[in-house]
């Protein structure tokens, strides 16, 4: 981890410290974007581009269309790569800042930009959605709330709809590496979705991590 990125890391852990101590665990959500003054170096997960392995998933999925919901959006790449390809997409974030950065970063743009709380997601998008995206924010959610937003996402499912959740596997952090996210068990990820039909369960690795295993996994209503 280089010096710069470390200090980011830093400054990360110790607005989420504080939130939890403070009992609101995901108020540094909000606190982090508006502390990154639109520099997106000072988002650790920015990409500024869409998650390759949602790219080669839905790629290879060719009957998944409709309408999509991506969870906890940050600056939007996966949201806008999502509406390129066809689909109807909703995006939220619980971060106002961040909602507001998506929607400067992409004026033109047909994604509906929503501030939402995975918590408490709004009332009519039960069942609306063919398929749903949550890419690191589960693992980035303390364990005593956890279950709760986990079982909101398939409620988000229309009759035919798919789940994809791509993330660190339990035991991948790095050595003295501290929480969060906090990595997911496979076990733990089904026990959650039971509801729904597996699809797909698979782990990787990224060269310049390869002590660090991932995961990308699919359910189907």
């Amino acid at each position: 981890m280089d010096e710069e990125l470390a200090e980011v890391r830093a400054r990360l852990l110790k607005l989420s410290k504080a939130a939890e101590d403070e009992g609101e665990p995901l108020r540094w959500f909000e606190e982090l974007y508006e502390g990154a003054k639109r520099d997106s170096g000072e988002v650790p997960w920015a990409r500024m581009e869409p998650h390759p392995k949602m790219v080669e998933w839905i790629a290879s999925n060719p009957d998944v269309q409709g309408r999509a919901l991506v969870v906890g959006c940050g600056l939007g790449d996966d949201a806008e790569w999502l509406s390129s390809v066809g689909f109807d997409v909703t995006a939220f974030d619980i971060s106002r800042s961040s909602i507001e950065w998506c929607r400067e970063r992409f004026p033109d743009s047909s994604v509906e930009y929503r501030v939402a709380d995975l918590l408490a997601p709004p009332p009519e998008w039960g069942g609306r959605f063919d398929i749903v995206i949550e890419i690191h924010i589960l693992q980035a959610i303390p364990e005593s709330i956890r279950d709760q937003a986990a079982d909101n996402l398939p409620t988000l499912l229309g009759p035919d709809g798919h789940l994809l959740c791509i993330g660190r596997l339990f035991g991948s952090l790095l050595p003295d590496e501290p929480s969060p996210p906090w990595p997911l068990s496979r076990t733990w990820l089904e026990g959650r979705f039971d509801c729904l039909r597996p699809i797909v369960f698979t782990r990787f690795v990224y060269d310049d991590s390869p002590t660090v295993e991932r995961y990308v996994a699919a359910w189907a209503r």
